[in-house]
Formats: C-alpha cells, structure tokens, sequence
C-alpha cells in the first residue's frame, strides 16, 4: 500500500484503490460505462470523443466574437475600437466564471475515478449554485460603475458611448453566461461532450443568426448597432442553457441534485478554486495586461486601438481549438490520476500536445501568408491595414509553439496541482508581458507594442516545459513520443 503522502498524490484524499463504482450508487449500467471508459479506452479515441465537440463548439462560440467584429466593423473604426475596450471586461466576467467550471470539472473527474460518487453529486450542485450567485456579483459590481471600468480599460470619449452601450447588457444578463459555463463543463465531466458541445454550437448559430439582424435592422427588427450585438450573444447564451437545462430535468443525468446541493459551502467552493484559480488569474490577469495595451495603442490613435482589439480576438479565437482540446483532456486527465494509471495520463498530454502543436503551426502559416486578406476582413480602409499586417505578422509570431502552454497548464489543473497552474498561468501576463510593454514601446514606438507579446512568449514556453517535464518526473509519469 502506497503512504499517506502517496495516496494524497492520486489527486483525492483518501484514495486507497482506484475503486469503481456499483451499479446501484450510479445511474445504470450505462452512466457506469460512460464514465469508466475514461480510464480503458483508447486515448486516440477518447481525445476524439471528449475533445471533438468541444472543439467544435468552441471554435463555433469563438466565431461569433469575430462575427461580431465583422459586421460591428462596418460601423467605422470606433465601433471596433468600443469591442476593443470592451474585450477585457468580458474576459473578466468569463474568468471568474470559468475558475469556478475547470474547478469543479477536475474535483468531479478525479472523484469519478476515486469512485466518490456522493462527492460528484455534491460538486455538481454547488458548481450551479456558484455560478448563479458569481453572475448576479457581476451585474451588481459592475453596472453601476461600467463608465469607470471601461476608462480603465482604455476607452477614450469616442468609443465609450458605444462601449458602454454594449457591456451594460452583457452585464445585465452575466448569470446566463456563467450559468451556461458551469452546465457545459459538468455535463462534459460526466462523460456527455457531445451534449455539451451541441449547446455551444447551437448558442453560436443562433447568436451568428441575429447578429446583423439586429445590428442593421433586417425585417422587422430595429436597427440597434452594438447594442444588437450584445443582445444577440445574451439570447444565445440563452438557448445553450436551456438545451442542458432539459438534458437535467429529463433525468437522462448521472447526477443526483438535491436542493441543498445547490448551496455553495464555503469548503467546496475553496477545492473548486484552489485548482480553478489557475483559469481565473490566467484570464484576469490577461484583461489588465490588454487594458494597459489599449491604453497604450489608444495614445497613437484609435486606429492601433482597432488593430489591437482585432488581432485579440483573432488570437482568442485560435486558441479555441487547444482550449476545447484541453477541457476534453482534462478529465481524462483527472480520472486516469485519481485511479492511478501515470502512464496513461502521460499518454494523453503527450498526444493532446502533438495535436495543438500542430494545430498552432497551421494557423501560424496562415497569419505569416496571407495577413492583409485577414485583416481586410474586418476593415479594409488602407489606414487600418497599413497599421494591421505588420502588427498580426509580430503578434502571431510564436503561435505554433504557445498552444503547449495551455494544455500543460490543463495537466497541473487535471491532476489536481493548482499553485503550479497559477504560477504557469500569471506569469505570462503578468511577470513576462507588463514589463515588456512597460519598456518596449517607448524604445521602438508602436512596433514595441506589438514585439511584446512574441517576447513574453518566449519566456513564458521555456519556464512551463520546464515545470512540466519536473512535474511528470516527480509524479512518476513517463514521457514518450510513441505509444
């Protein structure tokens, strides 16, 4: 028998065998197989399982951000440069938001494969409760103080009207966005990606479909311009929500809700965020680094502003694929290190890996090719692009190999290890890019802008490998090329 110190390091405490679970404590033999196929089935198989709909999905919910550039983008440069000002606000609502959804997705993968099947049902519970009450936080803390945010956040006195025409409405309704969040990543951790992922896509469909309905004012519609854009995610997010909300109701779940589950105790909700915080200061972190880059684009003009919002989004919208990748690694990761099966779980980082990294070189391609007809995309006065192809070719300049970040900061987060995925997670916004973009611009100008990102990259690759290949090694996890 393992010691103490050993057994905590199966990911939850009190592990003594990686114990499935009878039929009667599950919701049949079906719900049993769903779960337990984590630690059996074929990893190439399972990444396709778990990962494809999320990547699908993610991929489809990202697009309607830039569908929102696009068509917003045909209202001038100001309007861009409003999404711009508003970006680091929404990532702010999605980073509490998603801290609390990683958290509960790992504590409920690793309890599966502890075969607590009471703790599972406990967790699921208190990630909806979490989310209602971070939702409702966020509309209370920032609706009546949206105009100060967004000045924080770089906005000047012509893009704040715009700015805060938007945010007030997705501020207004940020339950449905966090609410939505938590229902797909504890579906996801329960074995049912697909349900998962079909309400992400069918939330993107509906939001891309109502997009320049609303913004121009096609049919009978109003035309509302930005304030379009913010109802048509809210009412999308809406439709996700309602889809997972049936699948619980239906009874079709393995989990058990009970209404005192949906109380989020203090002691839950700390093991959510000790291993979720990770995705919160990630993502937080990233906001003020963006709200300090606009506020120094915004001092050369609202055109670099308008760049700068474009290329994050198209950054964000890369990265949707390694994200979705990610979550459906993720709970692999955590039920194959509950039950103890190292090697499989350094088969699953190493082949989640391979797949981002040649998902990153793919895209990186296509950014050094062909930027101008990309960015012309969202704005083809020659002004933007003069400022814009040099900026995505400087920014992107590192994108085949960051994606091998995130899915290792996904490995500390599965195995249940969140100081070190909130080391790996800070210290590329805030140890590596602040002081970059604190130094570079004022020596190289604009271009020192857009230098700083490649710059933090490559810090912040070196310092993860790093910390991962020691981290496999003190876990006993072998790493292999081939398997």
């Amino acid at each position: 028998m393992p010691g103490r110190k050993g057994i905590r390091r199966a990911g939850v405490k009190g592990i003594q065998q990686p114990a499935k679970a009878p039929t009667s404590q599950m919701t049949g033999t079906k719900g049993a197989h769903r779960t337990e196929i984590m630690g059996s089935a074929p990893v190439w198989g399972l990444l396709l399982r778990f990962s494809g709909p999320a990547i699908v999905s993610m991929v489809v919910a990202a697009s309607y951000n830039l569908v929102d550039a696009i068509f917003v983008g045909r209202l001038g440069p100001e309007a861009l440069g409003a999404l711009a000002v508003s970006f680091p606000l929404m990532m702010i609502f999605m980073a509490v938001s998603m801290g609390a959804a990683m958290g509960a997705t790992s504590f409920i993968s690793r309890s599966f494969g502890a075969g607590k099947y009471e703790e599972v049902h406990k967790a699921a519970g208190a990630a909806l409760g979490l989310a209602v009450v971070i939702g409702l936080l966020m509309a209370a803390v920032c609706l009546p103080n949206m105009g100060n945010l967004l000045r924080f956040f770089g906005a000047d006195k012509s893009v704040l009207p715009m700015a805060t025409e938007y945010m007030s409405i997705l501020a207004a309704f940020a339950v449905v966005m966090s609410t939505g969040m938590a229902m797909g990543n504890i579906v996801r951790a329960e074995g049912s990606p697909m349900l998962s992922g079909a309400a992400m896509i069918a939330s993107a469909v509906t939001n891309i479909i109502l997009d320049p309905i609303l913004i121009f004012g096609l049919g009978p519609a109003p035309e509302l311009g930005v304030a379009g854009a913010a109802i048509a995610t809210v009412l999308g997010r809406g439709v996700g929500v309602v889809i997972i909300l049936i699948h619980f109701i239906s009874g079709r779940t393995q989990y058990r809700f009970r209404p005192s589950y949906f109380i989020p105790r203090p002691r839950m909700v700390a093991s959510f965020y000790r291993v979720g915080l990770a995705s919160t200061i990630r993502m937080s972190s990233m906001s003020l680094v963006i709200a300090f880059a606009n506020t120094i684009a915004v001092s050369f003009g609202v055109i670099p502003l308008a760049v700068l919002g474009v290329v994050f989004r198209l950054s964000r919208f890369i990265h949707m694929p390694t994200m979705g990748l990610g979550q459906g690694m993720l709970p692999l990761v955590g039920y194959n290190f509950g039950a103890r099966q190292q090697k499989r779980v350094g088969e699953i980082v190493i082949k989640t890996g391979m797949l981002t990294f040649g998902w990153g070189l793919l895209c990186w391609s296509a950014f050094m090719l062909f930027p101008a007809k990309i960015m012309g995309g969202f704005n083809n006065e020659p002004q933007f692009l003069t400022v814009g192809v040099p900026a995505m070719r400087i920014f992107t300049m590192l994108m085949f190999a960051t994606q091998l970040q995130r899915i290792a900061g996904f490995f500390f987060q599965g195995i249940g290890k969140g100081k070190a995925s909130l080391v790996l997670a800070s210290a590329r916004p805030v140890i590596f890019l602040m002081p970059a973009l604190l130094l570079l611009p004022r020596l190289f100008g604009i271009n020192g802008l857009w230098i700083a990102f490649p710059v933090a990259d490559v810090l912040s690759i070196v310092l993860t490998i790093v910390w991962a290949v020691r981290e496999f090694h003190q876990q006993g996890i072998p790493i292999r090329l081939r398997y």
